[in-house]
Protein backbone atom coordinates (compact mmCIF):
# COMPACT_ATOMS: atom_id res chain seq x y z
CA UNK A 1 0.00 0.00 0.00
CA UNK A 2 3.07 1.93 0.71
CA UNK A 3 4.69 1.76 -2.01
CA UNK A 4 2.03 3.25 -4.92
CA UNK A 5 1.50 6.29 -2.74
CA UNK A 6 5.57 7.13 -3.08
CA UNK A 7 5.65 6.43 -6.52
CA UNK A 8 2.48 8.73 -7.09
CA UNK A 9 5.01 11.63 -4.78
CA UNK A 10 8.01 10.95 -7.09
CA UNK A 11 5.95 11.93 -10.28
CA UNK A 12 4.16 14.89 -8.79
CA UNK A 13 6.23 18.05 -9.87
CA UNK A 14 4.88 20.82 -7.71
CA UNK A 15 6.18 23.73 -9.96
CA UNK A 16 4.40 21.79 -13.22
CA UNK A 17 1.63 23.95 -13.24
CA UNK A 18 3.75 27.41 -12.97
CA UNK A 19 5.51 25.72 -15.78
CA UNK A 20 2.73 24.86 -18.51
CA UNK A 21 1.03 28.43 -17.24
CA UNK A 22 4.84 30.20 -18.24
CA UNK A 23 4.75 28.30 -21.50
CA UNK A 24 1.08 28.94 -22.57
CA UNK A 25 2.13 32.89 -21.85
CA UNK A 26 5.32 32.62 -23.98
CA UNK A 27 3.59 30.95 -26.83
CA UNK A 28 0.55 33.97 -26.24
CA UNK A 29 3.78 36.59 -26.33
CA UNK A 30 4.86 35.22 -29.14
CA UNK A 31 1.81 35.63 -31.72
CA UNK A 32 0.89 38.89 -30.44
CA UNK A 33 4.47 40.33 -31.14
CA UNK A 34 4.63 38.47 -34.56
CA UNK A 35 7.68 39.93 -36.08
CA UNK A 36 7.08 39.16 -39.61
CA UNK A 37 5.33 41.78 -41.71
CA UNK A 38 3.85 41.99 -45.49
CA UNK A 39 6.16 43.33 -48.28
CA UNK A 40 3.17 44.73 -50.08
CA UNK A 41 3.45 48.29 -51.54
CA UNK A 42 0.96 50.85 -50.88
CA UNK A 43 -1.01 50.60 -54.24
CA UNK A 44 -0.85 46.27 -53.76
CA UNK A 45 -2.42 46.93 -50.52
CA UNK A 46 -4.89 49.20 -51.87
CA UNK A 47 -5.58 46.48 -54.35
CA UNK A 48 -6.06 43.57 -52.57
CA UNK A 49 -8.12 45.67 -50.06
CA UNK A 50 -10.85 46.27 -52.88
CA UNK A 51 -10.62 43.01 -53.74
CA UNK A 52 -11.10 41.52 -50.37
CA UNK A 53 -14.69 44.65 -49.73
CA UNK A 54 -15.13 42.80 -53.34
CA UNK A 55 -15.59 39.56 -52.49
CA UNK A 56 -17.36 40.52 -49.18
CA UNK A 57 -20.25 42.59 -50.96
CA UNK A 58 -20.63 39.98 -53.35
CA UNK A 59 -21.30 37.17 -51.30
CA UNK A 60 -23.85 39.87 -49.27
CA UNK A 61 -25.54 40.97 -51.84
CA UNK A 62 -26.11 36.78 -52.83
CA UNK A 63 -27.21 36.89 -49.49
CA UNK A 64 -29.72 39.43 -49.80
CA UNK A 65 -30.85 37.86 -53.45
CA UNK A 66 -31.37 34.42 -51.50
CA UNK A 67 -33.65 36.61 -48.82
CA UNK A 68 -35.53 38.26 -51.73
CA UNK A 69 -36.49 34.98 -52.87
CA UNK A 70 -37.14 33.19 -49.64
CA UNK A 71 -39.89 36.16 -48.92
CA UNK A 72 -41.51 36.35 -51.95
CA UNK A 73 -41.72 32.63 -51.57
CA UNK A 74 -43.47 32.55 -48.06
CA UNK A 75 -46.03 35.24 -49.72
CA UNK A 76 -46.73 33.63 -52.65
CA UNK A 77 -47.13 30.11 -51.37
CA UNK A 78 -49.63 31.42 -48.93
CA UNK A 79 -47.50 30.09 -45.63
CA UNK A 80 -49.77 30.84 -42.95
CA UNK A 81 -52.27 32.09 -45.32
CA UNK A 82 -49.97 35.43 -45.86
CA UNK A 83 -51.32 36.12 -49.30
CA UNK A 84 -54.73 35.73 -48.01
CA UNK A 85 -53.86 38.80 -45.03
CA UNK A 86 -52.05 40.71 -47.99
CA UNK A 87 -54.80 41.09 -49.79
CA UNK A 88 -57.35 42.07 -47.69
CA UNK A 89 -54.66 44.81 -45.98
CA UNK A 90 -55.65 48.24 -46.60
CA UNK A 91 -52.19 49.07 -48.00
CA UNK A 92 -50.47 45.18 -48.58
CA UNK A 93 -47.12 46.99 -49.54
CA UNK A 94 -46.06 47.76 -45.85
CA UNK A 95 -46.99 44.46 -44.59
CA UNK A 96 -44.85 42.56 -47.57
CA UNK A 97 -41.97 45.26 -46.56
CA UNK A 98 -41.70 44.13 -43.04
CA UNK A 99 -41.93 40.37 -44.09
CA UNK A 100 -39.59 40.93 -46.90
CA UNK A 101 -36.88 43.29 -45.25
CA UNK A 102 -35.82 41.16 -41.82
CA UNK A 103 -35.24 38.01 -44.15
CA UNK A 104 -33.11 40.20 -46.49
CA UNK A 105 -31.22 41.38 -43.96
CA UNK A 106 -30.43 38.60 -41.84
CA UNK A 107 -29.31 36.39 -44.94
CA UNK A 108 -27.16 39.36 -46.25
CA UNK A 109 -25.81 39.53 -43.00
CA UNK A 110 -24.94 35.78 -42.92
CA UNK A 111 -23.65 35.66 -46.17
CA UNK A 112 -21.48 38.63 -45.43
CA UNK A 113 -20.41 36.61 -41.96
CA UNK A 114 -19.45 33.07 -43.84
CA UNK A 115 -17.35 35.98 -46.72
CA UNK A 116 -15.52 37.21 -43.53
CA UNK A 117 -14.50 33.81 -42.01
CA UNK A 118 -13.97 32.29 -45.76
CA UNK A 119 -11.68 35.47 -46.93
CA UNK A 120 -9.47 33.89 -49.73
CA UNK A 121 -6.56 36.28 -48.52
CA UNK A 122 -2.85 34.76 -49.23
CA UNK A 123 -0.17 36.20 -46.75
CA UNK A 124 2.72 38.07 -48.79
CA UNK A 125 5.16 37.28 -47.22
CA UNK A 126 8.67 37.26 -48.70
CA UNK A 127 10.83 33.87 -48.37
CA UNK A 128 13.19 35.19 -46.09
CA UNK A 129 10.49 36.13 -43.94
CA UNK A 130 9.89 32.45 -43.36
CA UNK A 131 11.87 31.86 -40.48
CA UNK A 132 10.26 29.95 -37.10
CA UNK A 133 9.60 32.18 -34.43
CA UNK A 134 11.99 33.91 -32.18
CA UNK A 135 12.23 32.03 -28.22
CA UNK A 136 11.92 34.77 -25.69
CA UNK A 137 13.94 34.29 -22.69
CA UNK A 138 13.06 35.66 -19.64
Amino acid sequence: MLVPIVQMARFFDPLGPLKRWADRQRGHQTCLHNDRKPRMSPEAARRDHRDMLRFMALNALGGMTIGLVVGAALILLDVGGLMGLLGRASNPVLPAFLVVFPLVLLFGAAAAATAIMTMPYETKFRDEDEQPPRKDRG
